[in-house]
Formats: C-alpha cells, structure tokens, sequence
C-alpha cells in the first residue's frame, strides 16, 4: 500500500493531460492482461424462494446493512401500508420486519417515500431516514444493536409538512458530521445542518437553497474539482438547479430558468443515473427522458374487461359495446367523501350521478343515453361525465380538469376498471399527453470540452416507457450496463436490459435476460405497475442482482404488485467489490473516488449515495474484470489523503479503511437478529430461549424442556437499575428475582412438560445486560427468530463474552 496526498497527485495528474495519468498508470499496472470475455446476461426470479414476493403498494426501496453482516438487506416504504425491511438471512432468503419497529406498527398506514442508509453518528452501523408526505412526521430510524428506534424529535427533526421524497446525506461543511437534504415535492427542499451533539437544525435559508417540486437528488462533480455539487432534478427542465456546497451560502452553479454551458438542459426526465459509461474518468449520466410519472393509458385486459388510469388534464377513453357496462373508478376526489364523489360523476344527457360504486349502465336506459352538458365554471371541476350512443352503441367516459390551458390544473388522479356484459371493440384513449407516452431517453456523455448527447450513436434512442433505471456491471466486463423498469399508467410492460458493447454503445438484452417482471394488465393480471429498481450483489457471488417493486398504483388504495428479486446468473468473469469506512470525515466516506485499474482500462466509482428516483442502490462498490486474476486499486478520500494497492487478488470483497489499509471481509460473523419470537414447541424443543420484543425494548426469556424435568438456572446483571422485570407463568417451585439487586435478575426455572417458564425483563435505555445459565451444563442457549445458538455468558446488545459481576 502507499498512501499520499490527493492534491499532490491531482498536481501531477491535471499538469499530464488530466484523466489520461488514470489510463497512463493502469496501463503500467503490473497485471495479466484481461480477457473482455462476452457472456450473456442472465437473472433467475428468486423472488418466492426468497421470501419477498409480497403485494404492496410501493413508493421506492433502498438496499443497506442492517446487521452489519456484508449481505444487503432491502427496504422498502410501501407507501400507506406498514413499510417493509427485508433481512437477509445469507441463505439466499429474506426475513421480513415490519412490525419490529415501533413507529411503523403505530403508524401503519402513514404516507411514507423513499428512505435512504446512512451511519450518520459515525458508529459503525446504517441507520434509516424515512420520507413521508405532507402531514406525516418523518422517521429517523437510528440503528441501535440492530433495533431501529424513532429518534425523529429526540434529534430535532420535527419535519412533517415538506412532503418529503427522499432523503440526500452529504457532509456539506465538512465537520465529519453528515447533513442531508430532504427533497420534497410540496415545496422548498429542507438543508438538515448535524450539529456536535447528534441533533439537527434547518439552515435551507442560509445555503440560499431554492430547489422545489423534485423527487431525489444526486451528488455530482459537474465541474470536475474534485468535490461532489448537488443536482437537484425537475419533472419539468432537468437539471432545475446545481449547487456548490463548499461554503455557505451554496454557490448556484446553473439554473434552468437562466440557463448557461456548464449543462445541457433535458425536458421531463423521470429518473436519472450517473456512471463513468466509456471509462474515460468523467461521471456520465443517463436520463429517462419525456415519460411523465404517472402516466395515463387504456389498456385492454381481454373480450370483456378492460382498465384506464387517468391523470391530469382532460382525458378519457371511447368504446363500442351493445349491452350493460359496469365501472369501478378508484379516484383521488373521494377518498373520504362519498357525496362528493357522487356529484362528481354525471351520467347520461341528464348528468345523474351513480349511488354506488361500482356502477352498472344498461345502454336501453334512457337516463344512461346521451352525454353530459359540458362544465362551464372552473368550480364544477373535475368531473366525470360518462354517456351512450344507441345509434352507435359508442359509450364515452371523460374526466375534466380544467375548462383552458391558462386555467389552473385541479390534480385528479381516477384508475378505472370496466367490465362490459358484451364484447367490446374499437376502444381509444382520449385526450393523452406526449408524455403519457413512450419516448426517447438521453445519454450524456461527459467530455473534455463539455456534455455530449451520444444517445443515438450509443444504440439507446428507441422510444421506452420506463420510470425507474438503475446501472452495474451485470456480467463483470468491465463496463456498466443498463436496467429499466418500464410500465405503462395501468399496465406493467416488459423491462429492458441494455448491455455495454465495452465502448459506451449498448444493446438490448433479448427478454431483458430474464428480467422482464411481471407483463399484464395492472390490476386483472396482478401485474402492478413498475415502480423502481434498485441493484445490489445480495448474495456475495460477485454478481449485480435486480429488486424491483410494481406497486406504483395510487389507486386503488392499497393495490400493489409484486416486489422482484432477480438472481444474477454469473458471467463466469472476475471481479472485485470494495466498502469504504473514512476516518478523517465521514465514516460513509460521501465523495471518495475509487479507481480499478487492470491491463489498459481504467474505471471509476464515487461514493455518491447511490441516489435516484425514491431510490437507493447498494454504496458498495463493484467492479467487473473479465479476466484479470489481480486489480491495482487507488482510493481518493474526501480528506485529500490517496491510498493505492497493487495487485490486489479478484473475487473477494474487501474494506478498505482510511488511513490503514485493505482487508478481505469474511461477511455473516455479525450478532443474530435479536428482534421478535423464535417458533417454540414444548414437546421437542430443549433449551432457553431469548429474544426483544423490540417496539417495547423488552427482552424475552423462555425455557422448554421437552417433556423433561429440567431445572434452569443463572443470572442476567446489567450495570444499572432495571426498568422493569415481570414473571411470566411461573409455578410454585419457580424463582425470579429482580428486587434483592435491582441491576441483577437471578432466576431458577423449573420447566416439565411441554409447558414454557420464563420472565420479560427491560433495561435502561441504551443499557445492555450480562446474561449467565448456571446450571445446567451444556444446555444451549439461543437467540432471536432465527434460534441462533450463541455461547454464554453473553452480551444481549452485541451477544459477545461478557462476565457477571
């Protein structure tokens, strides 16, 4: 290893051509030259062997680390129903946590977004930050020995009318301390400044931050000094703005209302990636460009059943059918009011509004015949107006946001579902945006002399309806390729997988190597509706693997499809994946850049959050070698210092620590999941049993004997006055005290037949416990829902030796 200064080799580097000292140095590496090998790209759909595959509204999903144990781990906010962390167990399966973290079981149903991983207090592990949407507090979930505790208000974070979209943690100031900010489409972005103490205070008016309606952000180097800006997006002229954060207030950089040549402007973009696509050193991006989010579209199910989602504007559809029509519109203008919503449904030349839904038409009614008189105050609106032609058996449904284009739009979101006694043919949308459509996404490269849009030149210019993208190396040839999850407003569609042909040209990978997802109409199907895709190696095998979540249909409430889990099958090519732990700024080490180098290619990763649309892909970094046996790899800090390892051997995960060195990690050696009640039967089960009841904090002990006579007994001390300590079904002969010593519980169990014995015991906050079985000997002691035996005296917090006073 060697280890300098980063201003002393960027010196060096910017006085010999720039970013050619990168190519220059990797072509001196003292490496077997690589073989690009071509393979194909393949994924399996583990998604039920895993134990994901759930059926939930969804509003983006982030991979971190819970535990601390090397294997991702994925959560996923599932909008108004209870958000999701799905554990990995390294078996290739999942356990799901939910009802473990207090806030999510007491606020089911709150709106929440997208949430992102971030040891924010510098402690070693990941801890969570949940958006939400106007009216919802916010959740800032710290990782404390695994168990996610709401410290929203504790850390000053009472934030709960922004409408939050996804939180971006940056060290803007440079104090080691992580601030974020929390994006949001109800207004202003929120700056989040970390003080000493672990608590936060807004400073949005001192950074002189003005970004407004957006759903993420990245942290980028647009202008190449080495120091990561932030680019805030637009559904509208991407980018709206970029900041430099060095100094407050934050330097505006551009500004789409006044646009200049430090980056090119692009109309409607849905979701974004940045990647070094060509391995030239510079950050390119990829935009899905055009497609508006919640698109609206008619698609038909089959002869008799078809679904329409509509949004914004004045947009409907027509059909032709000679017999009774049933709809079943799910709309956002009625939610909690019937009557509204009634009166705002007008039928026939009479506009006679419906008292159920679903309703049924029978086209010889007269009430049915005939269309609406049009709206002639902006107050009517929004309406849907349905009637019927006897004479052309044509049945029209119109729903009306506004009556001009100077007036303003009044957001009507309806998901209709029909069903028509005969078939039907002949069906139109009406009144569809360009943007409700398919079309044309945007690769920009970055050059010396400025961005360079190579859409067409790098073989991505066909039309796609897509509005999550995601990029790895999917078969570790040394470039990165594209993942699109793509839908339509009521239907899922085929995902796409472009491979990088090795000089920033792409090809489409036939049924997206297995990864189409769920094809169908959204809700007769099941299909869903795609919603974002997040990447991630979950099981170690030096693949990039795919999760995707289909549950971005706003109505109806609560419908969703299914999460995906698709396993990457494996190139047969080498790789090398690197995790980052910063010991002069922070631990997450936001804005260090890591350069692979092999025999004539050189590429680059910066830890940037991982950030897109609601979303966060894993920080991880991964690199492809093809053939290389061995990778020279060079980590720039964000505190100037550089560290360079040579020959560094492929197909392991390694840290790499500031300041130290590099090490090869041996993932799964981490404390089992201590949260919920492992599966007990008395009739076979032999041992003691501990777990935490972790929405409480209270710890669980139980003892089963088998139908035996055993007698347990021992101690669990800890170094103050325990909250509480209470039996629980104990017999005559059975002891547990906890008021001789107030920090000391000494029990003696008496377990027979098939019968449990035990006690529930709670320690002070942030206290942990010494947990000593006396007698009798070689019993087994176990811990968590999992039952993983664990050898005592222990540690309940980090399960580690630990010694009874």
């Amino acid at each position: 290893m060697h280890c300098t200064k980063k201003r002393d080799i960027h010196r060096h580097v910017r006085t010999t051509g720039g970013r050619r000292a990168l190519a220059l140095l990797a072509a001196t590496s003292a490496l077997l030259p690589a073989r690009f090998a071509a393979a194909a790209i393949a994924f399996d759909d583990v998604s039920a062997a895993a134990g994901v595959e759930i059926r939930n509204e969804s509003y983006g999903a982030s991979w971190g680390d819970l535990n601390g144990d090397g294997y991702p781990d994925v959560f996923v906010s599932n909008h108004r129903q209870q958000p999701s962390i799905f554990l990995n167990q390294a078996d290739g399966t999942f356990y799901r946590i939910g009802p473990d973290v207090l806030t999510w079981r007491n606020r089911a149903n709150a709106d929440t977004h997208g949430g992102t991983w971030a040891d924010f207090d510098n402690d070693g592990d990941q801890d969570l930050l949940v958006s939400t949407g106007t009216g919802n507090l916010s959740q800032l979930l710290v990782n404390e020995s695994q168990r996610l505790v709401d410290r929203t208000i504790a850390r000053g974070l009472d934030i709960t009318n922004v409408g939050g979209r996804l939180p971006v943690w940056l060290d803007f100031n440079g104090d080691k301390l992580p601030d974020f900010v929390m994006t949001q489409y109800g207004g202003i972005a929120k700056l989040f400044r970390q003080n000493a103490g672990g608590t936060f205070t807004e400073v949005t008016s001192n950074a002189k931050l003005v970004c407004t309606r957006f759903h993420y952000g990245h942290l980028y180097d647009v202008n190449d000094d080495d120091r990561l800006e932030l680019l805030c997006p637009s559904e509208a002229k991407f980018p709206q703005k970029i900041y430099e954060t060095a100094s407050m207030p934050w330097k505006k950089l551009f500004d789409a209302a006044s646009p200049n040549s430090l980056f090119p402007i692009t109309q409607k973009v849905v979701d974004s990636i940045v990647g070094d696509f060509d391995n030239d050193g510079r950050l390119d991006m990829f935009m899905l460009s055009g497609v508006q989010l919640r698109p609206a579209s008619v698609v038909a199910g089959d002869a008799n059943h078809f679904e329409a989602q509509l949004t914004g504007g004045t947009k409907g559809f027509r059909f032709v059918s000679d017999g009774a029509v049933t709809l079943n519109p799910a709309w956002n203008k009625s939610d909690s009011d019937t009557t509204v919503e009634f009166k705002r449904i007008q039928i026939g030349a009479t506009g006679w509004s419906p008292t159920t839904i679903p309703f049924t038409l029978d086209p010889a009614n007269a009430n049915v015949q005939g269309f609406p008189l049009a709206p002639t105050d902006q107050a009517q609106l929004p309406l849907m107006q349905v009637g019927f032609n006897p004479t052309t058996k044509l049945w029209t449904v119109v729903i009306q946001t506004k009556l001009t284009t100077t007036s303003p739009n009044v957001f009507s979101e309806a998901y209709v579902q029909v069903d028509t006694a005969q078939p039907y043919s002949k069906l139109v949308a009406t009144g569809l945006w360009p943007s409700d459509k398919a079309a044309r996404p945007t690769l920009l490269m970055n050059r010396a002399g400025g961005y360079v849009d190579v859409t067409e030149a790098a073989g991505l210019a066909a039309p796609v309806q897509c509005v999550s993208v995601t990029t790895a190396d999917f078969d570790n040839d040394g470039d990165l390729d594209l993942y699109l999850a793509c839908r339509t407003g009521a239907s899922n569609i085929a995902n796409v997988l472009y491979e990088n042909l090795g000089n920033a040209t792409f090809q489409a990978v036939a049924n997206a190597g297995g990864a189409v997802g769920p094809v169908g109409i959204a809700v007769a199907s099941g299909a869903g509706t795609a919603d974002s895709v997040v990447s991630a190696d979950y099981d170690l095998d030096g693949n990039v693997d795919l999760f995707v979540t289909n549950g971005f249909n706003l109505r109806p409430l609560g419908y969703g499809g299914p999460n995906k889990l698709f396993r990457n099958r494996g190139s047969g090519n080498n790789w090398v994946q690197l995790d980052l732990v910063a010991t002069q700024g922070d631990r997450d080490a936001v804005g260090a850049k890591i350069f692979a180098m092999t025999a004539g290619k050189t590429q680059l990763r910066v830890q940037d959050g991982s950030y897109h649309r609601w979303s966060q892909d894993l920080r991880r970094a991964h690199f492809g070698l093809a053939g290389s046996p061995t990778v020279d790899l060079r980590v720039e800090w964000p505190s100037g210092s550089v560290q360079t390892f040579t020959g560094v051997s492929a197909n392991r995960l390694y840290r790499v620590t500031e300041g130290s060195g590099i090490a090869a990690v041996t993932p799964g050696n981490t404390p089992a999941y201590p949260c919920g009640a492992p599966p007990l039967d008395g009739a076979t089960d032999v041992g003691v049993f501990v777990w935490r009841d972790c929405p409480s904090g209270e710890w669980r002990l139980k003892t089963v004997s088998a139908r035996a006579r055993i007698v347990y007994s021992g101690t669990v001390a800890s170094t103050v006055n325990y909250v509480s300590v209470t039996p629980q079904g104990l017999e005559a002969d059975d002891v547990v005290d906890g008021t001789t010593d107030p920090k000391r519980i000494a029990f003696s169990l008496v377990t027979t037949g098939t019968g449990t014995d035990g006690f529930n015991f709670k320690p002070q906050d942030g206290r942990s416990a010494c947990l000593k079985l006396d007698a009798p000997a070689g019993v087994n002691v176990y811990i968590g829902p999992m039952r993983k035996l664990v050898a005592q005296p222990f540690d309940l917090d980090t399960q580690a030796s630990c010694s009874v006073p």
